[in-house]
């Protein structure tokens, strides 16, 4: 875990990009299919909604989904999507590695990330389960927290924090003040693959996303 952050100091050009998602329309749709998905023995969380979000992102800014290969100084676009997803266990933090998740149904990711946190927690998961990461996510806000500046997961370009889910005080439309779940996303991301305005429009894209989750349904892959 140490060499895994110190290579990330090292070999990276880091910046932050920051921006916010307004929540409300996604807790109200993972609300109406929790219960059907507790039937099916699922636990729904927030996770698989923003992980087909950033599949999906990916797919329209590849250079997030990029690595550096050092030695031929070559950037190599990757055209699968596996996310990796920071887990804090007992013995440090892990990475357990979802794969090909634009190819998943939200119920199959759900039950993946269920069985590998739980591995993960519990040191059960295997070295080959922790390699092949081509972007990741930590979830911060799982324990409260508001805001962070994650340590990008190398040879992966960028990893998105994800963050408290608060009802805030917003000015909607008509300009009235009204009552938002609002959250805040964190992105680092490697400055020699990835351009600052292509980090923002990517960001932007999961925003989208996740506002008007339906999207997520109805759009092409």
């Amino acid at each position: 875990i140490a060499n895994q952050m110190v290579a990330s100091h090292l070999y990276t050009v880091r910046t932050l990009t920051v921006d916010e998602v307004d929540m409300t329309e996604l807790v109200a749709l993972r609300g109406r299919l929790k219960a059907e998905a507790e039937a099916r023995g699922v636990k729904l969380s927030y996770l698989p909604f923003i992980f087909k979000a950033i599949a999906r992102a990916l797919k329209k800014y590849p250079a997030l989904n990029s690595s550096l290969d050092e030695a031929t100084q070559e950037i190599v676009l990757k055209n699968y999507f596996n996310i990796g997803m920071a887990v804090a266990a007992e013995n440090g933090l892990v990475v357990p590695v979802l794969r090909d998740v634009d190819r998943k149904s939200l119920l199959e990711l759900a039950l993946e990330v269920g069985d590998l946190a739980e591995r993960a927690r519990t040191g059960k998961l295997s070295p080959d389960e922790m390699a092949g990461s081509t972007f990741s996510v930590t979830n911060i806000g799982s324990i409260g927290a508001l805001f962070s500046f994650p340590i990008i997961n190398v040879p992966d370009a960028a990893i998105l924090g994800i963050h408290s889910i608060q009802k805030r005080p917003v000015v909607d439309e008509h300009e009235q003040i009204v009552v938002r779940q609002m959250m805040y996303i964190s992105l680092s991301f490697d400055h020699r693959l990835v351009d600052g305005a292509e980090a923002a429009r990517f960001c932007k894209e999961v925003i989208r996303l996740l506002e008007k989750p339906e999207r997520l349904f109805l759009e092409a892959l």
